[in-house]
């Protein structure tokens, strides 16, 4: 005997069809998030970054920064030109920090200008950075950092890629696609989710990894 106890309502069904449709944007929605973070993660693994801190806000101290920068992008293009990877990347900018340093200081000499000059490779956080042709998101990367001066706290800084874009432009220099439309494609949308993640979890501080006096 029929009994119209098991037929759902089409209010039921309504409310069933939109869980199982919820339940399935949802998992979406997750292997998405994961898989825009997992890029992230590999695009700063793949990156390294060059930092050159200048003194002070001072005119002069701001005019020793931008020529320590012509020097230093002079030298690490002809550096890390031959560099396949990041990880042989890497390696030059322990082996050559030494060069960095004494580049640094001889440009400093000329101007006349008595200025301590640290070298080191670190591991630091930058916040999203917009460059002419692509943008970077927040979050962890190793960096060749250029102090100049031993500062209670530093001026206007700068910074640029020293690998794999060599300071001019990271497009097309990833091996993986999905870095490359990262950074420079039309997808602000990822570019969000992968920084708004870093700016609340990643570590603010500093970790040296090698480093010259």
């Amino acid at each position: 005997m029929y009994s119209s106890q098991n037929v759902l309502t089409r209010t039921q069904m309504l409310t069933l069809c939109l869980a199982l449709l919820g339940g399935l944007f949802l998992a979406w929605a997750a292997g998405w998030w994961d898989t825009q973070q997992q890029t992230g993660e590999a695009l700063r693994a793949d990156t390294i970054r060059l930092h050159v801190r200048a003194d002070s806000d001072s005119v002069l101290d701001q005019t020793c920064k931008l020529a320590v920068r012509d020097a230093l992008l002079e030298l690490t293009q002809r550096l890390y030109q031959d560099a396949a990877t990041a990880a042989e990347a890497r390696t030059l900018a322990a082996r050559h920090l030494v060069d960095i340093q004494w580049t640094a200081q001889q440009t400093l000499a000329r101007l006349g200008a008595a200025r301590t000059v640290r070298v080191s490779l670190v591991n630091m956080y930058f916040d999203t950075t917009h460059y002419g042709s692509f943008s970077l998101p927040a979050g962890r990367y190793d960096a060749v950092r250029v102090d100049i001066g031993a500062p209670d706290s530093y001026g206007r800084n700068w910074w640029c890629v020293l690998y794999p874009g060599l300071c001019t432009t990271a497009c097309g220099s990833y091996d993986d696609p999905a870095e490359n439309d990262l950074i420079c494609g039309d997808y602000i949308l990822r570019l969000r989710v992968v920084e708004l993640w870093q700016q609340l979890t990643a570590d603010r501080r500093d970790k040296t990894l090698v480093t010259l006096m």
